[in-house]
């Protein structure tokens, strides 16, 4: 088939490269000049099945409804907040009867979809920096108490967190601070870290080499089409296809696709700073995640990413700076001495569409050959794989590996 793939970022990649394998013609529009231009682009590189950041999946839901809307979502609130926005931050606070089985679905997708990224990677050669774990530092008991029914449903899916008091976690992390005051720290072996940019650069020259066309600085402006989808583009004219992906969830709402006008989607943005490694012993092996102050450590290879400062809506530019501080702070004090600011230091602001129950929208939309593969939040680099096998899978008509009903695009009509 002759197939659209709306996007460039690494849902947009991996998609194409799924559908490309199968032996479809792909052609790939992206509005911007490469691939990974935007959420993909410095992300904090968080892979694996436990989804155990503040931004993969809601606040845990405790015995008191009060407690858990009172709990921090680990996302401030920004400028410009429209009725959509709140409507959305209520959903994504809000557990539900069936939180349970959505953070399964969730958390058995993440793990799918590392498994299936590391078949692509031996399949296609596929090298890139990446690193092995993910360490959780809790700064009191409560913390980490407050995550007890969350690990042992982990624990029993085989994503298993391993409990370390301080001693046991600079064994792992030899390089944090001997002054940093925590309490303890989960470790989850399977969890990688890895450069997600690099990886979908790769992926556009296996495309390329299967034949797909790749169109940058290409906007999709209009979807129709009654029996076959066409698209509307500023430079190429309308184009038809048997198939259109629609991967990039800021575009995606704004085309004419009718499951977008019930639900509540938000853009949430986040910062990271990225500078060179000066000392390798100083710096973590991996990822180093601090609940307390919602930031990531990670290794990318001869670089050190920090990740954090979560907002709905615009950003203050108090706000910006206040973020890019804490950054700052939460290196110095978890690994001081591992970055060299004087040269290379990048600082970097991208946003990822949240969908209102922390599920992408991953499946057929009524519309007619058209599909939608977005809204996977903080975790598009963690289901990526995932997401894009099953999507290639269900336009091929094949059985899936594991069960999307729960992301199906129509499950919030009412």
């Amino acid at each position: 088939m002759k197939i659209a793939v709306i996007g460039a970022g690494i849902v947009g990649m991996t998609t194409a490269y799924e559908l490309a394998l199968d032996g479809h013609s792909v052609s790939v529009f992206e509005r911007n000049a490469s691939v990974a231009e935007e959420a993909s682009y410095a992300c904090a590189g968080h892979l694996g099945g436990s989804l155990f950041h503040p931004l993969s999946f809601p606040t845990w839901p405790s015995a008191s409804r009060l407690r858990t809307s009172l709990a921090p979502s680990g996302i401030s609130m920004g400028r410009g907040i429209t009725l959509r926005d709140l409507r959305w931050r209520h959903a994504w606070k809000s557990p539900g009867k069936d939180f349970n089985e959505r953070f399964d679905g969730a958390q058995t997708l993440a793990a799918y979809s590392l498994q299936r990224l590391r078949t692509i990677a031996v399949q296609a050669s596929l090298v890139f920096e990446r690193s092995q774990g993910q360490l959780v530092l809790f700064k009191t008991e409560s913390e980490q108490l407050a995550q007890r029914e969350r690990l042992e449903l982990l624990n029993q899916r085989g994503a298993v967190g391993k409990i370390l008091n301080p001693a046991e976690t600079r064994v792992l992390e030899p390089a944090l601070d001997a002054n940093l005051d925590f309490h303890s720290s989960v470790y989850f072996a399977q969890d990688e870290v890895g450069n997600c940019r690099q990886f979908a650069h790769l992926l556009k020259e296996k495309i390329v080499e299967s034949g797909g066309a790749l169109h940058f600085g290409t906007q999709v402006t209009a979807l129709s089409g009654a029996t076959s989808p066409e698209i509307q583009t500023q430079n190429k004219g309308t184009l038809s296809f048997d198939r259109v992906v629609i991967c990039a969830g800021a575009i995606g709402v704004k085309l004419n696709v009718p499951e977008f006008k019930h639900v509540a989607l938000a853009r949430v943005s986040s910062t990271s700073v990225s500078a060179q490694i000066r000392e390798p012993l100083n710096a973590p092996r991996s990822a180093v995640l601090d609940w307390h102050t919602q930031t990531s450590v990670s290794r990318m290879g001869a670089r050190i990413r920090i990740s954090g400062g979560a907002t709905l809506g615009q950003k203050h530019s108090r706000t910006t700076e206040r973020t890019q501080k804490q950054l700052f702070q939460t290196l110095q004090s978890h690994f001081p001495g591992a970055a060299d600011f004087s040269r290379s230091m990048q600082i970097w602001e991208g946003a990822s569409i949240f969908s209102p129950d922390a599920l992408p929208l991953v499946g057929a939309s009524v519309s007619p050959g058209v599909w939608l593969n977005l809204a996977h939040g903080h975790n598009g680099w963690s289901m990526a794989c995932g997401a894009a096998r099953l999507i290639a899978d269900q336009i091929s008509g094949k059985s899936t590996d594991i069960d999307a009903t729960k992301l199906r695009p129509g499950r919030f009509k009412p």
